[in-house]
Formats: structure tokens, C-alpha cells, sequence
């Protein structure tokens, strides 16, 4: 079963996504270096980015690492073992989205706003009359989650029913709360829709014209596969769906999967977000932060507990370009955790904690749990894929072990590649 614990607190923490776990018992592998062939005729300044990406990822125990530009192998190495299908936690939310993007192109789905009760017709009534498609897929449907998905989402017998039973937090489309019932919902409207479960229309639709061997998707007792994670793919098999995306939604052969037109929608900044498009998450070139000078007042008006604002504290006049650090610095290993549990579970966003100034987004991303990524760089046409396999269950997992860091090393790699004026770094303090 997929680990139970969300990757909100992954996404909006620069795909922050680190376990608590046992002390790791094995030293971090030795980094593989680039690809002869791919990393030749870089630039120095390249080669250097690459080797870090390859360092950062054998320290943190990646299980895959995969760069690509323009199709072109830069990195891969597939850890002590040999390549296989890891699951992508919540980045399977992101598959899920092509799925939409697959009805559109089948007629199936005629717009991105059609409502939802046009295939469940128990929501013609009332304010969930008003939730879209669109909603589901980014974020601002308004049902109740509990950010925990152990809490309510594995016990169900039935994800869709769940979803479809859920009261309303806040109005349809009124704010952006990341949500793992209502994705789930989104396996019911592809099922609907396209008279199949989604893990099969999506193997027909998807998976066989890319060439493409996923593994067994996680499915509740009533059979429906969880929109919100489950799915197993190979890190090459991940890097095709990058590419699918870096190509407008046509394949290698020249098909064309998704509508002309899907990819941008899909990228495109969310309604009450610019963090997130159609559930691919947004990244700038460079991010600073600072705690918001209001930020203990504010939080105490929240509820957020007296200790965790005083933690907090030592972060107040400073900038930095790491969240995941300064967390950690301020609340402990267990950052995480308590930041889920008094920020998140609290409806409350970054913002909510620190002021932010950020360039323009330049790569879109797919995360999960534990640190699994597919990033995607369209203006160097890179494909990067991060993935660890959780060893959670027998105490194994190794502690920092999230690669937090790896979008932005990825940006870094293709600002090396392109220069500012194809992804802009950051300007000077």
C-alpha cells in the first residue's frame, strides 16, 4: 500500500518530503558520473550542475535518477539495483491530469468546466452543483480533506463514494486547498466519462502508444485505482511522460495523445494559486524567503500553538533561498510533521508564514511523498525524474533522504545549459 501520509506539505515546502524514520544503517553510494555521450559538449558550468545533481541524489539514496535533453540520456542511474517500477505517490496526481486531457481529446469531456454532476447527478443539487472539473484538478473544489490520507482515504471501501459524500469546506472555487478526495474523484469522472476504470483507459490511451510498463495501480475494494497516488512507473517511463508534455502532447511517432492547446491550460496558473496549474506544480527561477513580520500575531489569531510560533523566531529578519532548511533549523528533524500538523491541517498556507519574492516560473513539476519528481524545463527541454522506494514499513527509511533540493538543482542545471536569458537566476542580493 502507498504510504498513508500526503505530499502537501512536499508541494508547498519546494517539494519538501522527508520521513521520519530509523537511523540509516549503510553509508550514501558513490555518484555515478554523466553520460559520456549527453555531457561532452556542455559548458563547464553544466557539467559542474550535472555532477551535483548526481552527488546530492547517491547521498540522499535515490533509487532512480534520470536527466534528459531533448531526448538525450545526461544522468541515469537506477541505484544498487536494477531499473524497476517505484511508486510515484502524489505524483500520480499528475498522470491523473493527462487522463483529463485524454477525454477532451476523445470527446468525451467537452470542456474543463463542465460540472461534475454531469456524471453524478447527486450533485445537481445544491452548492455542489457548482464544483468543475477544472475545481478538482486545481485545488479549489471546496470539500472537506483531512490531510492525512490514513485518516479517512485508505480505511474507504470506496474513494469515489467518499469524495462524493463529502461536505463543503468553502465555497466551489472560493480558495486553493491542496486535496486528496477530491483527485480521487477524478478516477471516477475519467470511469464515467470514458466507460472505463481510468488505470485501463489510461493504459490504452496512454501508456501503450508511449511504450510504457507501469506497475500494478492501487486500487480500493470497490476497484477504483486512487487518483491521488498508486501509480508505479519506471524512471523512463516517467521521463516520457516529461517528454509527452515538452512535445505539446504529441509521441515520438508523430500520434498526437493530448489536444493541441492542453499542455498550456495544464501549466497555466491555477484560479486561486500561480503555485499550481491543472495538478503540476509551478517553480520559478529563484525564490526568497523571509518570516512575514506579522507572522506570530497572525499565526496566535490562527490557533497555531504558542511553542511553534516561539520556534519560529530566530528565522524573523533573515532571507534565504531554502525553506526546507530554515524549517528545519527552527522546528527540528521533525519539521515536517509539525508544520503539517499546525499550518496545513489549520488550512494555512506558506503564505500564511513567510513573505516571498520569486522570478518567473520556468519548469513544472510533479511530486510526491518521499521525494519522488518528474520535473519538466520546457525552455531547455529537460526531463528530470527523482525517485526513493519507502522503507518505511521495517524502520530502514533513511532520514533526509527527500532531495528537496532537486527542482531547484534541475533549474540550476538548465540555467547552466541556456544562460539567463533561457531560465533567469537569481538576481544579486
Amino acid at each position: 500500500m502507498p504510504s498513508p501520509i500526503p505530499s502537501f506539505v512536499v508541494a508547498l515546502l519546494a517539494a519538501l518530503a522527508l520521513g521520519g524514520a530509523a537511523a540509516q544503517t549503510t553509508p550514501p553510494r558513490t555518484a555515478p558520473g554523466p553520460a559520456a555521450a549527453g555531457a561532452a559538449s556542455m559548458p563547464a558550468s553544466a557539467r559542474e550542475a550535472l555532477q551535483t545533481i548526481a552527488r546530492k541524489g547517491a547521498e540522499q539514496h535515490s533509487d532512480a535518477l534520470l536527466v534528459m535533453h531533448d531526448g538525450t540520456v545526461l544522468l541515469e542511474d537506477d541505484g544498487d539495483g536494477p531499473p524497476g517500477t517505484i511508486e510515484l505517490m502524489s505524483a500520480t496526481k499528475s498522470v491523473v491530469a493527462l487522463g483529463i486531457g485524454l477525454l477532451l481529446a476523445d470527446g468525451h469531456l467537452d470542456a474543463l468546466d463542465a460540472p461534475v454532476s454531469t456524471w453524478f447527478p447527486e450533485w445537481r443539487q445544491g452548492r455542489k452543483a457548482q464544483i468543475t472539473v477544472r475545481m478538482l484538478l486545481d485545488h479549489t473544489s471546496g470539500l472537506q480533506d483531512i490531510p492525512n490520507a490514513g485518516a479517512e482515504i485508505y480505511p474507504a471501501p470506496d474513494v469515489v463514494q467518499l469524495a462524493l459524500a463529502a461536505e463543503l469546506d468553502s465555497a466551489p472555487g472560493e480558495r486553493m486547498r491542496y486535496n486528496n478526495k477530491a483527485t480521487n474523484l477524478l478516477a471516477g469522472v475519467i470511469a464515467r466519462a470514458s466507460g472505463r476504470p481510468m488505470d485501463a483507459y489510461l493504459r490504452d490511451r496512454l501508456f501503450v502508444p508511449l511504450g510504457m510498463s507501469p506497475g500494478m495501480w492501487y486500487r480500493d475494494d470497490a476497484g477504483n485505482p486512487h487518483g491521488m497516488a498508486g501509480l508505479p512507473l519506471t524512471a523512463r517511463d516517467a521521463a516520457k511522460l516529461g517528454q509527452l508534455l515538452l512535445d505539446d502532447g504529441v509521441a515520438p511517432d508523430g500520434t498526437r495523445l493530448l489536444p493541441e492547446g492542453f499542455v498550456e491550460a495544464l501549466f497555466a496558473p491555477g484560479a486561486r494559486s500561480d503555485a499550481v496549474g491543472l495538478l503540476w506544480w509551478r517553480r520559478p527561477a529563484w525564490q526568497v524567503f523571509s518570516l512575514r513580520a506579522d507572522a506570530a500575531g497572525h499565526l496566535a489569531a490562527a490557533g497555531v500553538s504558542a511553542g511553534f510560533i516561539e520556534a519560529l523566531q530566530p528565522l524573523a529578519g533573515r532571507r534565504f533561498d531554502d525553506v526546507t532548511g530554515a524549517l528545519r533549523e527552527a522546528l527540528g528533524d521533525d519539521f515536517a510533521e509539525r508544520y503539517g500538523r499546525e499550518i496545513n491541517a489549520r488550512g494555512l498556507t506558506r503564505s500564511d508564514v513567510f513573505d516571498e519574492r520569486s522570478g518567473p516560473v520556468v519548469a513544472y513539476e510533479a511530486n510526491g511523498y518521499l521525494g519522488q519528481f518528474i520535473v519538466v524545463v520546457p525552455g531547455q527541454r529537460l526531463v528530470a525524474v527523482r525517485q526513493i522506494r519507502s522503507r518505511e514499513m521495517d524502520g530502514t527509511h533513511p532520514p533526509d533522504s527527500g532531495y528537496a533540493d532537486f527542482s531547484r538543482d534541475v533549474i540550476a542545471l538548465a540555467q547552466a545549459l541556456g544562460g539567463d536569458d533561457a531560465v533567469p537566476a537569481v538576481p544579486a542580493r
